[in-house]
């Protein structure tokens, strides 16, 4: 009894414990999202190997899944800290993104409402949909940066960015009727143990960005720049250089997308899903110049939404490097996407979808294609 007696009165002192901490961590969020489904994709390197087909069960295909912490407190003045934590995760396998605890974001705020924001830490790139930072991906295209492994979307079809960056500091101003600045500078861009933060040996970033947004009408335009280690180890890399422009309007039976984008000094690295099956690299000894273009739309049927977006990008050798052996490959890449999501309620919805991408290669006359379709479920916490 005395056992007993002591073991309530400890978990209620606990219990007690828990409750206040909650109420002094009113401001503290905890939220989530989870999308697992299924994806077919055919992929076609134009060899003389077949052409493979694979079913599988995916997830993030629509949304990549998160979870994470945000709180604010306010402080004396006007000013507000915050806080932001999230981390990425597949849910068919259970694995942390980039075996990081908080891929997407790590970092801490201070807000004023005259001078505007600071953050510092792990925290989206401007060309990017991470975190409280970044400003493109699901505002910019109806398929976000996105879906699945060769839908047309953002991240598809224009290099570069669409990513966190460490060591990151970022600003944005105060939102002046609906135009708002941003500015963010990254002294490492990721995690290299042979780099030291902010010097020429390490990667880092610089970008610049502005956002308007006054009744149907949003606007984004990002300036942004790798500036690549140079050392005796490494190859001396010219500067990459990417300005993007993207808008929409909701005309309310329809929400138009467009978007483009220039870029120069491109690395291999930066070309996202560019590869199919080994069969048509960007040259690792090279760096790359172009141009992407895209246009998307939104339009609201039998209780959801149905998408279609079509998108273009031309790629050709801007700067060799190496000794290596690098044609001035000029590479074309077309795709096309539709697809459907059906709100199930506030939290819950299904979706599905189908596209098509194919490149064109003036060295070789090969095109690789890829057909691929998706669809699962997403539910928010």
């Amino acid at each position: 009894m005395r056992a007993s007696a002591l073991s309530v009165a400890i978990l209620s002192a606990f219990a007690a414990s828990l409750a206040a901490g909650a109420a002094q961590a009113g401001d503290v969020e905890i939220y989530g999202i989870i999308d697992t489904g299924l994806n077919y994709q055919h992929v076609d390197a134009d060899t003389q190997e077949d052409a493979t087909n694979q079913l599988q069960m995916k997830s993030s295909q629509s949304i990549p899944n998160r979870w994470g912490m945000r709180g604010t407190e306010s402080l004396a003045n006007g000013l507000k800290v915050g806080f932001m934590l999230e981390g990425q995760f597949s849910s068919d396998t259970g694995e942390m993104t980039g075996g990081r605890l908080f891929h997407r974001t790590a970092q801490v705020s201070l807000t004023s409402q005259s001078l505007g924001t600071i953050a510092l830490g792990r925290s989206g790139a401007l060309r990017s949909g991470f975190g409280s930072t970044g400003l493109w991906a699901v505002k910019i295209n109806p398929f976000s940066s996105s879906w699945g492994d060769y839908m047309i979307g953002n991240k598809y079809i224009m290099p570069g960015g669409f990513k966190a960056v460490d060591n990151a500091i970022t600003y944005q101003s105060p939102v002046m009727s609906g135009l708002q600045l941003h500015a963010q500078y990254s002294m490492k861009i990721d995690k290299n143990e042979d780099q030291v933060e902010n010097k020429a040996s390490s990667d880092r970033q610089w970008g610049l960005g502005a956002t308007y947004t006054q009744g149907p009408v949003h606007v984004v335009a990002v300036l942004d720049s790798v500036m690549y280690a140079n050392s005796e180890e490494t190859d001396d890399y010219d500067d990459s250089l990417a300005f993007s422009l993207g808008g929409t309007y909701n005309f309310g039976f329809m929400k138009l997308y467009v978007s483009g984008m220039y870029f120069k000094g491109m690395k291999q690295t930066e070309f996202q899903g560019h590869v199919f099956s080994g069969s048509n690299d960007i040259a690792s000894g090279a760096s790359y110049k172009g141009y992407s273009v895209q246009t998307g739309v939104d339009v609201p049927l039998w209780g959801g939404t149905a998408k279609a977006n079509i998108a273009w990008m031309d790629a050709k050798v801007d700067q060799k490097v190496t000794f290596n052996e690098v044609n001035d490959e000029d590479i074309d890449r077309f795709g096309i996407a539709v697809g459907y999501s059906y709100p199930l309620s506030k939290r819950t919805s299904l979706y599905a979808g189908a596209g098509y991408v194919r490149d064109t290669s003036n060295i070789d006359g090969r095109e690789p294609s890829a057909i691929e379709a998706v669809s699962g479920m997403v539910v928010r916490f």
